[in-house]
């Protein structure tokens, strides 16, 4: 019979759950008074124009423009221009320390837009619209509809994540948070934890966080005071230390096979009465 493997799928972003969507038209003395919240925000400028005020700095958006907020960051909202606006804020909860680049105006093109309301046509197959703050199931949606709505969402974020990973300009700010590096350096914490009993690459966790080696590897420096290798090489040697015995004691626990070849041993290796001297960080 055939064997078959599995193989457990790596995901860029996960969309939790939405938070609200609002289609909002804006008159000239709108004003949306400062908030913050634990959940990404989205903006799309379907028509005219809206001023963010983020952090102390007031942005300018325009027609066609996307906006993303990471969580726990104060702004408002300010009309803009002489004429009304069209808006569009979708709220939901997202896990992905690359989502961070995103943060801030995005440069979007026709796949991008079309992809955006792609998601509020499902959207409106799931949900009453026009949509309020709080989202009202229809009676009879379209099977599937919600589901597509984050599936859509989800399309939609990675898609714009490539467009700034090959965008230098959209790296720069990122690099000056220090919330995002310290999240970052968590982040590569509990990569190599999850790791100690195998074996994971500086590529891979590049290919995880999407960020260069030589970005991840400074700030988390920065943070630790260590290169990246240099405390994997630590986290290895104090979880072996515990196992720092006879031979046999290896063989009862299951890991001598597993360790001998990394293992500095006193005298010879097959002998009952020498002892495991230390382990070799695996990398």
């Amino acid at each position: 019979m055939r064997k078959y493997y599995n193989y457990s799928v790596k995901k860029a972003v996960t969309v939790k759950n939405l938070t609200t969507i609002e289609s909002l038209e804006l008159t000239r003395d709108f004003y949306y008074p400062e908030e913050k919240h634990d959940f990404y925000e989205l903006v799309y400028i379907e028509k005219g124009e809206l001023k963010c005020m983020i952090s102390g700095e007031a942005l300018s958006l325009s027609q066609g423009e996307l906006f993303l907020i990471r969580p726990d960051t104060a702004h408002s909202y300010i009309a803009a221009g002489d004429a009304s606006s069209f808006v569009y804020i979708l709220c939901f909860h997202a896990s992905s320390a690359a989502l961070d680049v995103l943060c801030g105006k995005i440069t979007s093109g026709k796949e991008e837009k079309k992809l955006f309301f792609d998601m509020i046509n499902e959207a409106k197959n799931a949900f009453c619209f026009p949509f309020d703050r709080k989202l009202k199931p229809l009676p009879t949606p379209a099977f599937g509809a919600q589901q597509m709505v984050i599936v859509k969402m989800e399309e939609l974020l990675v898609l714009l994540m490539r467009g700034a990973l090959r965008e230098s300009t959209f790296i720069k700010p990122v690099m000056n948070s220090t919330e995002l590096e310290n999240n970052l350096a968590a982040d590569i914490i509990s990569l190599l934890g999850q790791n100690i009993y195998s074996r994971i690459t500086l590529d891979d966790i590049c290919a995880q966080l999407f960020y260069s080696k030589t970005y991840l590897n400074g700030i988390f420096k920065k943070s630790t005071g260590m290169t990246i290798i240099q405390y994997y090489h630590g986290l290895k040697l104090e979880e072996g230390t515990p196992f720092f015995a006879k031979k046999d004691l290896y063989k009862i626990s299951g890991h001598w096979d597993h360790y001998r070849d990394g293992m500095f041993i006193m005298g010879d290796p097959d002998s009952d009465d020498k002892e495991v001297f230390a382990l070799r960080p695996m990398t």
